[in-house]
C-alpha cells in the first residue's frame, strides 16, 4: 500500500512539474498582464513576423523554407495547433515558402493577401492548399480595419484591390502594408514595398498622414536602399526599426545607406542575422524590447 501511495504521489509531482514547465516556457503565460508579443522570427534571408495574444496568433509571411516551424515552435503554446490569421505580404519565395509548411501542420482560420497574379509553383501550392482546406482567402480593402482580439486594431493600408487578378512587373510593390496597434501603441509592417510605390501609397493618404506613425517599423525589403527613405521615416517616426535578413546574404542586405539613414535619425534598430529572433512586448503602458 505504501509503495502504491509513493507511486501515485510521484506521478502527481511529475505531472505538476510538466504543467508548470509548459506554462513557464510559454510567452503567452504573461497574457494575464494584457500583453501582446510581436516576434520577428529568425528565418534567414526572408520575412516572418507573428503577433501573439494568449492563444491567438497573427502570422505575416513565412520565410524562405520550413525553418519557420522551429521558430514558432519556440513561442507558441505546445498545445495550440491553430493560427487564427495569416497575412501574405506578397508571393516571392522568401516570404511564402514557409507558409506552405504552416498550412500543412496547423489549422488556419483565415488568410489575407493581395490577390496578385504570379506564376510560381510555390504560390500555386499555397492557394490550392488553402482552397482544398476551405480556408477563407480575403483581399482586404484599403483602410479596412479588423479588431481580432480585445484592444487590438489591424489596419490594411495598401494595396487594397489594386492588384487583384492582375500581374505586376515588380512584385515587391504588391506587398500588403499593415499597421497593427494594441491600445495606442503600433507596429508597421511593410513587406518589400519599394520607395516608388510608397510614394503612390503616401499620396493616397495626403489628408491622413498620421496613419503611418508607429513605434516599431519593419523595414521594407530586408533593409535595401530601395525600401527605406527619409520620407517614410519622417512620416512613421519610429522608435525602433527591425531588419529581417540572412547572415552574409548575396544581396548585401542591409545596405549601408539604410543603416546610415537609421543612425542619422537616431533610430534604434535590430537585425535577425545578428540578434536572432526579436521579441517586443506591447502593453497598455508601452512597448518593451525583451
Amino acid at each position: 500500500m505504501r509503495r502504491w501511495t509513493k507511486t501515485i504521489l510521484g506521478v502527481l509531482v511529475l505531472a505538476a512539474i510538466f504543467v508548470w514547465f509548459e506554462i513557464a516556457k510559454s510567452p503567452s503565460a504573461d497574457v494575464v498582464d494584457n500583453s501582446v508579443h510581436i516576434f520577428f522570427l529568425n528565418v534567414g534571408q526572408g520575412d516572418a513576423e507573428m503577433m501573439q495574444a494568449g492563444n491567438y496568433q497573427i502570422l505575416i509571411d513565412g520565410g524562405p523554407d520550413d525553418s519557420v516551424l522551429a521558430q514558432i515552435g519556440k513561442v507558441m503554446p505546445v498545445t495550440d495547433r491553430k493560427i487564427e490569421t495569416i497575412i501574405l505580404s506578397h508571393p516571392h519565395a522568401d516570404h511564402i515558402t514557409g507558409l506552405n509548411s504552416i498550412l500543412d501542420r496547423y489549422e488556419i482560420g483565415q488568410i489575407y493577401y493581395s490577390g496578385v497574379v504570379y506564376n510560381s509553383n510555390i504560390y500555386k501550392e499555397f492557394l490550392d492548399t488553402a482552397r482544398a482546406k476551405n480556408i477563407p482567402l480575403k483581399i482586404p480593402a484599403v483602410l479596412q480595419k479588423e479588431s481580432l482580439f480585445a484592444n487590438s486594431k489591424l489596419t490594411f493600408l495598401w494595396p487594397g484591390e489594386r492588384y487583384k487578378d492582375r500581374s505586376i512587373d515588380n512584385l515587391n510593390n504588391s506587398s500588403e502594408v499593415v499597421s497593427f496597434c494594441y491600445f495606442t501603441h503600433c507596429a508597421l509592417f511593410t513587406g518589400d514595398i519599394e520607395t516608388d510605390e510608397q510614394a503612390t501609397m503616401i499620396a493616397n493618404y495626403s489628408s491622413n498622414l498620421a496613419i503611418f506613425q508607429t513605434e516599431i517599423l519593419k523595414l521594407s525589403h530586408h533593409g535595401s536602399a530601395n525600401g527605406t527613405n527619409q520620407v517614410l521615416l519622417d512620416l512613421s517616426k519610429p522608435k525602433y526599426a527591425v531588419i529581417e535578413v540572412g547572415a552574409n546574404n548575396k544581396y548585401g542586405h542591409p545596405h549601408v545607406a539604410t543603416l546610415d539613414l537609421l543612425d542619422k535619425n537616431k533610430i534604434q534598430y535590430f537585425r535577425t542575422d545578428r540578434d536572432g529572433m526579436i521579441d517586443f512586448v506591447m502593453t497598455e503602458q508601452g512597448i518593451i524590447k525583451k
